[in-house]
């Protein structure tokens, strides 16, 4: 006869287990209860109209200006046109990243997407592993369809603080998931998170910017700057591509005073020679 003592132990493991296999979706979620989850929690942060992002992009179908995703804005060089580089950081709402993705296509603009592997409609970590949601391969799919790149937006720090998890190990993972659903990745843009804010930006994972070989997160040391950016796979980081001018609207406001419409008169006023990189979240527009 078992003991109650152990039994009542083993009941514990048991449920410690199996909430261990769920987070806000449970085990292995359809697409359909995702996007129910996320538009009930981030809907409501939408500040700007897609009306509004469309007055962009007709501002952006001008003949003066050269409009790519980041991975073909940093190979082209042309004096005679405003090269504009825009990307995405997908931060919680991919649903949102589809609708932008949908509506650029409606003008022909093609643009780069920067996936959050720590958010939480990508998938769940559980005992130091990554489990994604094998259903979100559509959205990606979609997304890189529609001519769009496909980028990691690095929260790496996170990974390795967090949830103990080898940072280049992690990504290697991330690099064969989406080779597999045929999608090449060659560029990353760092996410601020709550775990870079305390320590330092999710860039200085790579030698390239570390500025420290360790940082130290509540009294304990973590190594950065191990790998470059090219040993980690990518060809390259966002924030240190070649342009002079840059906006964005990084908390739901945009860097310029005036907002959107004061960005589409800059725009408008740049002159031939010009490398412009816009970036926008997702979560803030379509209200």
């Amino acid at each position: 006869m078992i003991n109650r003592s152990i039994l009542f132990c083993i009941l514990c493991v048991i449920v410690f287990l199996t909430n261990c296999q769920k987070d806000e979706f449970g085990y292995n979620p359809s697409l359909n209860e995702i996007e129910e989850y996320v538009r009930k929690s981030e809907d409501s942060k939408a500040i700007y109209a897609y009306d509004q992002y469309e007055e962009l992009l007709k501002e952006l179908t001008n003949e003066k200006y050269i409009v790519l995703p980041l991975n073909e804005m940093i190979d082209t060089i042309n004096d005679s046109k405003i090269i504009v580089g825009m990307r995405h950081d997908v931060d919680y709402h991919p649903f949102k990243a589809l609708e932008l993705a949908e509506l650029e296509n409606k003008y022909g603009v093609r643009t780069t997407y920067f996936f959050l592997a720590t958010a939480p409609y990508y998938g769940e970590i559980i005992f130091n592993e990554i489990h994604r949601f094998t259903c979100m391969k559509e959205i990606y799919q979609a997304i890189n369809s529609l001519g769009n790149e496909i980028g990691i937006h690095n929260d790496l720090l996170t990974v390795m603080i967090k949830y103990n998890i080898d940072p280049y190990a992690f990504n290697s993972s991330e690099m064969s998931f989406f080779k597999e659903l045929g999608i090449e990745i060659v560029g990353t843009a760092a996410h601020g998170s709550n775990t870079a804010q305390k320590t330092v930006p999710n860039y200085q994972i790579f030698s390239d910017f570390a500025e420290s070989e360790y940082i130290e997160y509540r009294r304990q040391k973590y190594e950065i700057g191990k790998f470059s950016l090219s040993e980690f796979g990518f060809k390259y980081e966002a924030y240190f591509i070649n342009y002079n001018k840059y906006y964005s609207e990084s908390g739901g406001e945009w860097n310029v005073e005036g907002g959107l419409n004061q960005l589409i008169s800059i725009l408008n006023n740049s002159k031939p020679g010009d490398r412009i990189q816009i970036m926008t979240h997702p979560v803030w527009w379509g209200k």
